[in-house]
């Protein structure tokens, strides 16, 4: 069986992938800025839809192994999921093409790269996410992180296992994370350490100026040593 980190692993050389493919898609265009952003909005959402299509059934299948491994009580085939994010990536892209405009191809590769890696990553998080709301015998994810960053390390801390089904996979740019299903064992209520208050503060997508001051204080505090 492959084990979490190993497809986590896995997921990143997908994600490269897709980054190498966009950003030779860039390398390649000419003429006008204009003609260069249109072509890059013709093209790139492809790129991320097929990439996608790869970090699903990755995901999918590193699911089901999860929960053979677990022992898990009652049938489930774990489906991929990609959720349709044109508009997003549409939006993603004009905004990473801005710097042709200026001659910066540099810039505009670096945006483009941040853009298509995180979307094809999505999907894997997605669908372990996703299946976990649908399957009744998965008690939550937790977070596979490499924790090289402050933010990233304070959420997979102690494993912890986010059992709220509205609990939210946060990632920042270039974020390699990817999440594990967690599962009742024979029926047992007892499935690891349940996420913290403060990981669940950040994991919200929104969060006040006085949330977001009492975060940084505390990853400054907890994880001095880590970057971010």
């Amino acid at each position: 069986m492959v084990t979490a980190d190993q497809s986590r692993r896995a997921l990143r050389l997908v994600t490269s992938a897709a980054v190498a493919a966009s950003s030779a898609t860039l390398q390649r265009l000419n003429g006008p800025p204009e003609e260069q952003r249109a072509a890059l909005l013709d093209l790139v959402p492809g790129i991320v839809s097929h990439y996608s299509d790869g970090t699903s059934a990755l995901a999918a299948d590193f699911y089901d192994d999860a929960r053979e491994a677990a022992a898990a009580p009652r049938r489930f085939v774990a489906e991929p999921i990609v959720l349709d994010r044109t508009k997003k990536i549409l939006t993603s892209v004009a905004w990473a093409s801005e710097p042709l405009f200026s001659g910066d191809l540099t810039t505009a590769d670096s945006r483009l790269a941040e853009v298509v890696q995180f979307e094809t990553a999505r999907p894997y998080r997605d669908t372990i996410l996703g299946n976990r709301r649908r399957d009744p015998s998965a008690a939550g994810w937790r977070r596979i992180s490499t924790g090289k960053c402050k933010f990233c390390r304070m959420l997979a801390d102690r494993g912890a296992v986010y059992s709220d089904a509205t609990a939210r996979f946060a990632a920042h740019n270039h974020c390699t994370c990817s999440a594990e299903p967690v599962f009742y064992s024979q029926g047992a209520e007892v499935y690891g350490n349940e996420a913290s208050v403060m990981q669940y503060l950040a994991s919200r997508k929104k969060r006040t100026a006085r949330q977001r001051a009492t975060l940084r204080e505390y990853l400054n505090t907890n994880y001095p040593d880590f970057h971010g």
